[in-house]
């Protein structure tokens, strides 16, 4: 007979109807990551729609601030290549002969006129400016303001000698100088301007004799010398700085001769002779050759170097070949104010047939 304990079952389902204690899961770190990364991509998503693109004047005003920051920043390099500008990109016959009693006061005139209307006058840059701390064409403007300088006085003494002194071309002389301002400069072509009117209401001839037209050449002449002689001094520094500011100098200066130099040959009387006229030609093709050569940057290195080069040689060479075309410009010249007083003299002093024999020689 089996006995069952009644109360210990009672109590055994008392036991049983207690409810079982519930359990706290904690999240693990990866799931409450991803949960915050997808509530920042619901709320990205959410925002997706209150947000909108640029307006048209939103990009014309951001493209404006750019454009103003470059051009402020790119303002003062502009201004110097635009300040380094010489004119020697289309040399050519810079005044109508038949314009002008003297032809060679139009070609000084315009020359002058050019610089300091269009290009500026370097002398009279503020401090600011960049013309003002540039090399290349202070210098190329005072070699050109000396050498029309020099041929001016030349022609007031010729004028002088020949008793035809006039107050405007001497004043014009004293005018054109290296340290000569706008101003000046603009007088003085104001005073060769006068000159020349002059002469056309007096009706005096313009037309040089032999002597007169070799001194002019002459001094065109001294002037090649004089730039052979500044790039001779240059080229000591070489193997130093490849870009040098003598070199530069000098190569600008000699640029700045060549210029006056073309422009008077261009003017002078038309030659008598054939050999006369391709002598001349000759001449002014190696003057307009020096004239345009422009280089980038004036480097001063090793003549025969693969890398930098030499540009200060190569003027050398140019101005070279114009001081030698010159001079055989000058000899055609000179032997007809010779031989033709000696062609005259001879049957009635034949002493003078040794010399003019010897010559001949």
């Amino acid at each position: 007979m089996v006995v069952v304990d009644e109360e210990t079952a009672a109590d055994a389902v008392a036991e049983i109807e207690t409810p079982f204690p519930l359990r706290k899961i904690e999240p693990e770190d990866a799931d409450v990551i991803e949960g915050e990364i997808n509530e920042v991509a619901d709320e990205g998503d959410g925002d997706g729609d209150e947000h909108h693109e640029k307006t048209f004047f939103q990009h014309v005003r951001f493209w404006f601030n750019t454009a103003a920051i470059i051009a402020a920043i790119g303002a003062y390099p502009a201004m110097v290549v635009a300040s380094s500008d010489v004119g020697d990109h289309n040399v050519g016959g810079a005044a109508n002969r038949a314009d002008w009693t003297a032809p060679w006061v139009g070609g000084v005139s315009a020359l002058m006129e050019k610089h300091f209307n269009e290009l500026g006058w370097a002398n009279d840059a503020p401090a600011w400016s960049p013309m003002a701390r540039l090399t290349a064409k202070p210098a190329y403007q005072a070699a050109m303001a000396a050498s029309l300088g020099d041929f001016t006085r030349l022609t007031s003494a010729q004028a002088i000698a020949a008793d035809r002194a006039d107050p405007d071309l001497e004043a014009a002389s004293r005018l054109i100088s290296p340290a000569s301002t706008g101003i000046q400069l603009q007088a003085a072509r104001d005073a060769l301007i006068n000159y020349d009117r002059r002469l056309r209401r007096r009706d005096v001839s313009s037309v040089s004799t032999q002597s007169q037209v070799s001194e002019q050449l002459g001094l065109v002449s001294s002037w090649a010398a004089a730039s052979q002689e500044e790039i001779a001094a240059s080229a000591r520094s070489v193997g130093g700085n490849p870009i040098d500011e003598d070199a530069t100098r000098a190569v600008y200066a000699a640029k700045g001769r060549a210029i006056v130099a073309y422009t008077i040959i261009d003017s002078l009387q038309w030659p008598e002779t054939p050999a006369a006229a391709k002598a001349r030609e000759a001449a002014l093709e190696t003057w307009k050759s020096a004239t345009q050569f422009h280089p980038l940057i004036v480097l001063n290195g090793d003549p025969d170097g693969s890398l930098f080069g030499n540009h200060a040689a190569s003027m050398g060479f140019l101005i070279g070949q114009a001081q030698k075309a010159t001079d055989a410009f000058l000899a055609t010249t000179a032997p007809v104010a010779v031989a033709q007083p000696s062609a005259q003299v001879q049957p009635v002093a034949p002493t003078m047939a040794g010399p003019a024999s010897g010559a001949a020689k």
